[in-house]
């Protein structure tokens, strides 16, 4: 049917509702349309899929013959509803003889013919950097992030067919044609640890630290994230790392839909960043604050220098009319041109002479 559906996923209906918002807002804003995928149902990510791969395969199966239903291509924000749904498309669509057991248990088949995608594939090929630049409204300048891409936004290139597993590009782009500063790291895919962070808290505390200390190091006021479970491992447990550690951290993450709306003029309460366990509105309004007065800065230094150029140009233009006069002027060292001496006539001479 050639329209994109829309699967926001158990998170993003809950707890990751800011990710939900910023990411509709955003494609509203860019003119992609969408339509949510009716009657969806839990991805089984991770219980299902953990557990039974049947089960897991179809209720992904579901989901992909709902979307069918209204469009052809499906998008889902969430990292983990992505894979779910992605590995169960190309799974129906490369094992027939699966595509038929799966159809077997539920109410109604599914063929195969909907195109699973990430929200940075969507945002990039439904838009593009050049679209978005020209939403910008707020500058953003001054806000310095690192994108930070967690485990499963890319991995593996088999199933996302993402060109480099480890230093993936997407976001990167999407924050820079938004106007933020893009500070360059080497932890955009390390593990924070948030499929640990319940049995095993140890492990997360010391791999989110890691995730954190990176990117200060880094020189970055924020981490921007794509994933529900990155930002609450991230976000919601810094206090836990601090407590932990003995540390101080207070590093705000958003989610690249915030970043994308706040720039395309959004509020901080349509960005919902008042859900936020670290506050970060001080930090965006700083940087808007700051933005401003880089650019004026910027526009007053670029006055200067126009009005120095304009100046040297008419000095030039000058020195060109006394060459072209055969004039030198003294300030290039010639002497003042000498009094003309009038001519005297025939009759003058001879009264001279006379006298």
């Amino acid at each position: 049917m050639g329209r994109l559906t829309y699967y926001p996923g158990c998170s993003l209906r809950h707890s990751a509702a800011e990710f939900d918002i910023s990411t509709r807002l955003v494609l509203h804003k860019l003119g992609v349309d969408f339509v949510e995928v009716p009657d969806w149902t839990c991805c089984g990510s991770s219980p299902a899929h953990m557990t039974d791969h049947l089960l897991a395969q179809g209720l992904a199966a579901r989901n992909l013959r709902q979307a069918a239903t209204v469009g052809d291509e499906m998008v889902a924000p969430c990292p983990s509803c992505y894979q779910r749904q992605k590995d169960a498309e190309l799974e129906i669509e490369e094992d027939p003889g699966f595509r038929q057991t799966v159809n077997e248990v539920l109410d109604l088949p599914y063929e195969g013919s909907v195109r699973v995608l990430t929200l940075p594939e969507v945002l990039l090929e439904k838009s593009g950097v050049e679209a978005i630049r020209r939403r910008v409204t707020t500058d953003l300048v001054k806000l310095r992030v690192v994108p930070y891409y967690g485990c499963l936004l890319g991995r593996p290139s088999s199933l996302t067919g993402e060109a480099d597993e480890e230093q993936p590009t997407s976001m990167d782009r999407l924050l820079e044609a938004a106007g933020a500063t893009v500070q360059r790291w080497n932890y955009k895919t390390e593990c924070c640890g948030a499929s640990v962070g319940m049995p095993k808290a140890e492990i997360h505390r010391r791999l989110s630290r890691k995730v954190l200390d990176q990117a200060l190091e880094a020189g970055a006021d924020a981490v921007a994230v794509a994933c529900p479970l990155c930002h609450q491992n991230l976000d919601l447990r810094q206090v836990q790392i601090n407590a932990a550690f003995g540390s101080s951290y207070s590093v705000p993450i958003l989610y690249v839909t915030q970043v994308l709306g706040l720039a395309f003029g959004y509020s901080d309460e349509e960005m919902l960043l008042h859900k936020h366990a670290v506050d970060p509105r001080p930090l965006v309004a700083k940087a808007i604050k700051e933005a401003v007065a880089f650019r004026e800065e910027e526009a007053r230094l670029a006055s200067e220098h126009e009005a120095r150029q304009k100046m040297k140009e008419a000095a030039k233009q000058d020195r060109a009319r006394r060459r072209a006069g055969r004039v030198p002027s003294t300030e290039e060292g010639g002497a003042a041109p000498e009094e003309a001496v009038p001519a005297t006539s025939a009759h003058d001479r001879e009264e001279e002479a006379a006298g």
